[in-house]
């Protein structure tokens, strides 16, 4: 590349620590015998920088088919946080479900050691955008309550050193309360 600082981007926290965070969840519960009354599927999406296309192709083909989907937790970075910053579980609060936002609340606070805070993106900044388009009840939990807080991102210094994985370890419980709640919820 002609500019080798621009355009490569190693991506360990956007979007590897969401991918991480997630695949460890689906490890965990699959250790246990997760047998869930409704079906609980794990996503993994391409083209969520070229704009949202994995999740955006998913979500309506999903509406087009009128497949029910009960809830949508969505887990895009991670893995970083700023010290001088409190330690907390973002909430986005755009394009998002007001309701599930209050059950992730609650879920994180019984089964993580970190509280949430709720922001906003001010645009679709991720993939649970596609969902609550589609008309399905999303939430997405994110590493910090700032958007920008890792400042690496999008650069050749967004690294496995600059991750915290304690800190993702935290998404992982959520994931997995996230999975069980729905999963063995009573019918809405």
């Amino acid at each position: 590349m002609w500019l080798p600082w621009f355009g490569r981007a190693s991506g360990a926290d956007d979007d590897g620590s969401g991918t991480v965070t997630i695949l460890e969840a689906l490890r965990a519960i699959l250790e246990q015998g997760f047998k869930p009354q409704r079906t609980v599927e794990f996503h993994w999406y391409a083209g969520e920088e070229g704009g949202l296309l994995g999740s955006q192709d998913v979500a309506q083909a999903y509406k087009r088919e009128s497949r029910k989907v009960v809830a949508n937790m969505h887990f895009d970075m991670t893995g970083f946080w700023r010290r001088e910053d409190k330690e907390v579980i973002g909430l986005v609060a755009d394009h998002t479900d007001p309701e599930l936002r209050a059950l992730v609340t609650r879920l994180a606070a019984e089964y993580t050691r970190l509280q949430t805070r709720e922001f906003e993106c001010g645009y679709a900044c991720s993939d649970h955008a596609s969902w609550n388009t589609a008309g399905y009840r999303s939430a997405m939990a994110f590493e910090s309550d700032k958007l920008d807080a890792n400042t690496n991102i999008h650069s050749p210094a967004d690294t496995v050193a600059t991750l915290d994985f304690a800190h993702m370890l935290e998404f992982s419980k959520l994931a997995v309360a996230f999975a069980y709640e729905v999963g063995y919820a009573d019918e809405a």
